[in-house]
């Protein structure tokens, strides 16, 4: 008896059914990844431009020496001579000439005094995310931290 090689019908229709259920998943796999990198893309670009403002802010509370001159819901000014304003652009600009930040639909300062040290509070929402409040404290003259740095830090 000879032997008979080769493929069936029978098992290239199996063959070809499975290979279409393989290639399906991985088009779903891949439809969804695609779908949560753009919105992880959106959240990032919202983000982006509060952190913008925030490394800006964050670095002038942090001046020795530095103080509030004058504030006012929509506007800050040091008495180191920079002037934060939020204007009506949805724009945060430093010194009226430096845009910081857009597309930023609220954008209010505030200040108390919390144990002896000065605390800005920034109330911040960029378009299409939540309304966050951001503290931050004034670096006080009289104030001196024993950890300048993760290396100075002792156990």
């Amino acid at each position: 008896m000879k032997s008979q090689k080769g493929i069936t019908l029978t098992s290239l229709v199996i063959y070809i059914v499975l290979l279409f259920v393989i290639v399906g998943m991985l088009a779903t796999v891949t439809a969804s990844f695609r779908s949560n990198i753009k919105e992880i893309n959106k959240e990032g670009t919202k983000n982006t431009e509060i952190d913008k403002f925030n490394i800006y802010f964050l670095k002038e509370v942090k001046k020795q020496g530095n103080e509030i001159d004058k504030i006012s819901d929509n506007e800050i000014l040091f008495t180191m001579g920079n002037k934060y304003t939020f204007k009506d652009d949805n724009s945060i600009y430093l010194n009226d000439n430096i845009k910081i930040a857009e597309n930023i639909e609220k954008c209010s300062f505030s200040n108390n005094l919390v144990n002896g040290k000065t605390v800005v509070v920034v109330t911040i929402k960029a378009k299409n995310s939540e309304e966050k409040e951001i503290e931050y404290v004034l670096n006080n003259e009289s104030y001196s931290s024993p950890y300048e740095d993760e290396n100075s830090y002792v156990d």
